[in-house]
């Protein structure tokens, strides 16, 4: 306990004590008005208006999209969700290895198709060949991915598929156990939460996005927060930069998630 004090406050720690025993018990959580609701339609609009020009930094330079929405870079800093992060790691020193937009466009999708993975760094099909963690996944949590939910999460707009607890089940989708990735799977469920709310899951929990019926975008941003001893090189994408005169702008505690990537 005593460590734990060294990571996060007090009133912090009480706060978020509920939602670190569900994540680490059941493999997720939902922090609900991280985002406060005062400025989570601007912030959405904001992530909107700026996604194609990020994304084009992206591929064409391989800047981090947070380079395109400097704006949204202090919500990455918020306590409760660092809090979390930090008590699951065990260690003050994290970073976020990626940075990702995570838009599903209306009228998308098949509602009854599955792509179950689990996350870098524990996808056994990374394109990148940097998430080759060998089965069966040593017990420990190696990254905590956080989605957040710019838009409402529904059943109707895409809300994501999860199975709950299966960050400690020895077998995994994309592995050789029979698993059909593309249909659901027994207790799996739909995540759902406000605008403003951010899904938080261990890397290697069972998870997909599914199909949007809605007639509105579903807008949202992912961070991928790493303890300090995961390495960053491996992987292309995992080599973005952000320039220096953007990297200044961002508040101080949110610097050191991003101080690997600061080009010079």
């Amino acid at each position: 306990m005593q460590e734990q004090a060294e990571l996060v406050s007090e009133e912090v720690k009480a706060e978020v004590e509920p939602h670190l025993i569900q994540l680490r018990q059941e493999g997720w959580c939902v922090l609900e008005g991280v985002i406060p609701e005062s400025e989570i339609d601007s912030v959405r609009e904001y992530v909107s208006a700026s996604s194609e020009k990020a994304l084009e930094a992206y591929t064409n330079d391989w800047i981090s999209i947070i380079a395109g929405v400097p704006d949204f870079a202090p919500y990455l800093g918020d306590e409760h969700v660092l809090g979390i992060v930090k008590t699951m790691f065990n260690h003050p020193h994290v970073r976020i290895a990626q940075t990702e937009l995570k838009t599903i466009a209306p009228h998308n999708g098949d509602a009854l198709l599955r792509t179950y993975h689990s996350d870098w760094p524990h996808d056994l099909r990374d394109l990148s060949k940097s998430g080759h963690i060998h089965q069966p996944f040593p017990d420990i949590t190696m990254a905590v991915i956080t989605l957040w939910m710019l838009s409402p999460f529904t059943k109707e707009n895409g809300g994501t598929w999860i199975v709950p607890r299966s960050h400690r089940d020895t077998r995994n989708p994309r592995g050789n156990d029979g698993i059909d990735t593309d249909k659901p799977i027994p207790n799996e469920m739909q995540v759902t939460g406000s605008a403003g709310s951010v899904l938080m899951t261990d890397s290697r929990i069972w998870h997909t996005a599914t199909a949007n019926l809605s007639d509105e975008p579903r807008i949202a941003l992912l961070a991928r927060y790493i303890p300090w001893w995961v390495s960053v090189e491996m992987g292309k994408r995992n080599r973005v930069t952000i320039p220096a005169e953007v990297f200044a702008t961002f508040p101080d505690n949110v610097k050191p998630l991003y101080q690997h990537r600061v080009t010079e």
